[in-house]
């Protein structure tokens, strides 16, 4: 039976390292642990090697015959087989000959012979431990034992003995507080106690119930939890173990016992009284604001505000906004409606207002009223007006002496320009207006911000939509109305029937009877210039003209565009004040100073101020305004940056504000649905000048389909930079370029990336491209075109291949791309395309009527003599708004 090793060490009284030693030795391989087990005869092995006397140098018993004697005897190791013998230098180190790791040659293995060589060998060993090279060390030095401690004598620790009486445990269970009763109890019995020993005279039969509670279980005196020792006349036999709280409590009610007792000079203790509160009284005035019956307060206001206006604590307004049913703290802010609720609700009379705007403040102070005794006149506003190719460009430019209609792409205007020219020692200020059906904002600013329009109608047109247009702009602004009739020279002009179109317009020549001027022009030949300058210079004579030079200058903006060396350049008119260089402009979202203004009609030209009725180009704006918003000349650069940041913020919140929203789980269904039907063209719209973004914007709102849209994702002023083209690429959108290049960086990255900028310099045919390419965005419309029908007069079937119809043509065509229609007894079984269509042995592409074919429908077989195929063909046609 296996036996451990550690198991059979306990047997021999070995050590169980001395017995996996006396294993190894003996043979027995492998077992390396006092945990291996040993199997019967590997037992044997062992024993055998034991009784052979050799496992005596390993601790082991001389033979395992002599006994539980001999087993019983230390095993010890042989000094002298270890340790140099004596007379060698003193304290020489012991030299220990290496173990083997195998078994040499001359060493007895179990079962061998007794050699009588072993003593030879061990004197040899002996000698060479002697030759060994010897180190002399000095003796260690004997260390003396610290003497003992004494231990003091002290009592041993003791556990404090706590206990509760039964009555407290009780009322503990009942609900109530046992340590608060049992103190209670507790200072009664001192108290009786205290009483009977100085007090002769008989205790009532309650006080001695009171005095006879059960003594205390130990006779120790103890300390409280405190670390306080206990207080004098305090019996020893008293055990008392309080908290800190219940214990300052029970000192307050001795000391407050004792000072009685002392002024009344009783000695029987009374019942503590009460403790008198006492109010502090506060001397001096009441800050406190007092109520008040009227007052105004700005809104928004918070709650503390709205106490500190009406005088009312704001515990007060809490109070009654928590009756109210807002939960509310004292720097909470009340609108408008909870204000004046709660004002009612408190009987207060207040009157509420909005806080001033510092915009509004500042424009109400620079648009008022100027001082009469100041103005002085100023040269009077002029502006054409009118149709698209009637002659206002050439004929403002027959009077200014320049030619700008050479330079119009297209021959018609496409910006807003103004002009300060002199003529007969009388300066007029003009502004020239695009005619084009899409400049209609174009229009709307140059009558709002001129003295007198030059309603321009050509004699061969007469009066169009866009002349139309333009006399309401003028209605709008009220301002004098004088119309030129131009091309006055042409062969098929009709001075009279334009009389009778402006009649119908509610513009009555003066001709016919009416206040309208009327003056026949012709900018070719310059007949009518002068007669026109005369008119205009009069009709600003009757009106008067004035401004104030000296104030701070206000006007509009009529045009912005971004110049490659200037940055920012803005075409402003002045309508009072003088604007000089170094003034602070407020315009729109923009803001800063004058750095320089250049002469509209040379640009080489520099001005230092410009007074009334004055068009310049200024520079120095940090961004580019809008085109027709006004500009303000302030003192304090601070108060105009403040001003132009709120616009920012304000202009930021209206684009916010048409943000498509995200998706929800209510409008999912919608916005898939819209996703299926409505497609989205894209576009990055760059141009030269502000007003040409309002034109190409209001063109592209026509272009309106359920089925198709554009988007504008941004449109700016300036050439088109790689950032467009990133953006481009970003959202799958198309670059559009009005009267700009992109820039070579912008170029290459766009043939890189794929991006399509398309150029155009007339605002027509940006119109066109882009509704030809949403008409291409459309849904064909699919029409059916009837082509022929067929009848199935033999039906061949026909392995690998599938039935054949064999038909004979009754009406039209069949052709080989087309559908069919399997009617069978006036019902439609089925329709399927045509696979195949042969003539004979022949395939065909189409067969006429009156002839036989073989036709193979694609994924039907089921085909029946009699049966009548109707062809058709689908055919898609494209859409158009």
């Amino acid at each position: 039976m296996p036996i451990r090793i550690y198991a059979l060490a306990k047997q021999l009284k070995l050590d169980s390292k001395v017995l996996v030693d006396i294993c190894t030795k003996s043979g027995v391989t492998g077992k390396g642990s006092a945990l291996a087990s040993l199997t019967d005869q590997e037992m044997e092995k062992v024993t055998a090697f034991i009784n052979s006397g050799k496992a005596a140098r390993f601790g082991g018993p001389a033979k395992a015959s002599e006994g539980p004697k001999a087993a019983s005897a230390p095993a010890v190791f042989r000094r002298e087989d270890y340790i140099a013998p004596a007379g060698t230098a003193t304290g020489r180190v012991p030299v220990l000959p290496p173990r083997p790791s195998k078994p040499s040659a001359t060493e007895k293995k179990p079962g061998d012979a007794p050699s009588s060589t072993a003593p030879a060998e061990k004197e040899k060993e002996r000698e060479k431990a002697d030759k060994a090279p010897a180190i002399n060390l000095a003796p260690m030095p004997t260390a003396s034992k610290p003497p003992r401690r004494p231990k003091k004598s002290q009592p041993a620790p003791q556990k404090p003995d706590i206990k509760l009486p039964l009555d407290a445990i009780r009322a503990g269970k009942a609900g109530t507080k046992p340590l608060s009763e049992h103190l209670r109890k507790h200072e009664e019995k001192r108290m009786a106690a205290e009483s009977a020993k100085t007090s002769p005279r008989k205790e009532s039969p309650q006080r001695k119930s009171l005095a006879g509670g059960e003594p205390s279980t130990s006779g120790r005196e103890r300390t409280r939890r405190g670390g306080r020792p206990a207080a004098p006349g305090r019996e020893k036999d008293e055990a008392v173990t309080l908290g800190g709280r219940e214990q300052r409590q029970l000192n307050r009610k001795k000391a407050a016992t004792a000072r009685r007792r002392r002024m009344t000079g009783d000695e029987e203790p009374s019942p503590p009284a009460l403790r008198k509160r006492t109010r502090i009284r506060r001397t001096g005035a009441n800050t406190a604001a007092p109520r008040r019956e009227s007052v105004t307060l700005t809104l928004p206001c918070t709650v503390r505000s709205f106490s500190e206006t009406i005088g009312m604590p704001a515990r007060d307004i809490l109070a009654k906004l928590l009756e109210l049913g807002t939960m509310s703290n004292i720097a909470a802010t009340l609108d408008a409606e909870m204000a004046e609720l709660l004002a009612a609700e408190l009987g207060a009379q207040v009157k509420f207002q909005h806080p001033v705007d510092l915009e509004q403040k500042v424009i109400q102070s620079l648009e008022g009223e100027d001082d009469p005794e100041k103005l002085l006149p100023r040269p009077p506003i002029v502006t054409f007006l009118g149709h698209v190719d009637h002659g206002k460009t050439s004929l403002l430019d027959r009077i200014i002496g320049i030619d700008v209609v050479a330079h119009e792409k297209g021959g018609i205007t496409q910006h807003i320009r103004a002009y300060r020219v002199e003529k007969d020692s009388r300066t007029v200020a003009f502004v020239d207006t695009p005619g084009h059906e899409a400049f209609t904002a174009m229009r709307a600013r140059g009558a709002n911000v001129t003295d007198i329009v030059v309603l321009v109608v050509a004699a061969d047109d007469g009066v169009m939509p866009q002349t139309e247009e333009a006399i309401s702009h003028a209605r709008a602004a009220d301002v004098p109305i004088v119309v030129a009739l131009n091309k006055i020279d042409l062969p098929g002009a009709n001075p009279q029937r334009t009389y009778e179109q402006l009649a119908a317009n509610e513009l009555l020549p003066s001709e016919w009877g009416g206040e309208t001027e009327v003056i026949q022009t012709s900018a070719a030949t310059g007949e009518g210039i002068d007669k026109l300058l005369e008119t205009l210079l009069t009709i600003a004579e009757l009106n008067e003209y004035k401004a104030d030079p000296d104030r701070p200058a206000c006007g509009t903006c009529l045009e912005v565009e971004l110049h490659e060396g200037r940055g920012v350049v803005v075409k402003l008119l002045v309508h009072k004040g003088t604007l000089r260089v170094g003034d602070v402009v407020v315009c729109g979202a923009a803001v800063g100073r004058v750095k320089a203004m250049y002469d509209t009609l040379d640009p080489r030209q520099k001005h230092e101020e410009a007074g009334p009725s004055t068009p310049v180009n200024v520079t120095g704006l940090d961004c580019a305004p809008g085109a027709g918003d006004r500009f303000y000349v302030l003192d304090d650069i601070a108060q105009a940056r403040q001003i132009a940041q709120q616009r920012a913020a304000d202009a930021r919140q209206r684009e916010l504000g048409n943000v498509v929203p995200h998706v929800t789980l209510e409008n999912l269904f919608e916005r898939l649905g819209q996703e299926n039907q409505v497609q989205t063209l894209n576009i990055i719209l760059r141009t030269d000048v502000r007003g040409s973004i309002e034109a190409i914007r209001k063109e592209l709102s026509k272009l309106e389909h359920p089925e198709v849209k554009v988007k504008v994702l941004q449109a700016t002023v300036g050439g088109i930079s790689e950032a467009d083209v990133h953006l481009a690429h970003a959202s799958d959108a198309v670059i559009i370029g009005f009267s700009v290049v992109p820039d070579e960086g912008a170029r290459s990255l766009a043939e890189k990336l794929g991006v399509q900028i398309r150029r155009y310099d007339i605002i027509y045919q940006v119109t066109d491209d882009l509704k030809a390419a949403l008409e291409g965005m459309l849904k064909p419309e699919k029409r059916e075109r009837d082509l022929g029908r067929a009848l199935v007069q033999q039906a061949f079937h026909i392995s690998r291949v599938g039935t054949v119809a064999g038909c004979r043509v009754l009406a039209g065509t069949i052709q080989r791309d087309a559908r069919a229609r399997l009617i069978r007894e006036s019902r439609v079984i089925g329709d399927y395309p045509i696979e195949s269509l042969r003539r004979e042995k022949d395939d065909a592409r189409e067969i006429r009527e009156g002839f036989e074919c073989g036709i193979k429908l694609v994924g039907f077989n089921d085909v029946k003599e009699g049966d009548v195929l109707e062809v058709y063909k689908v055919e898609e046609i494209a859409r158009t708004f």
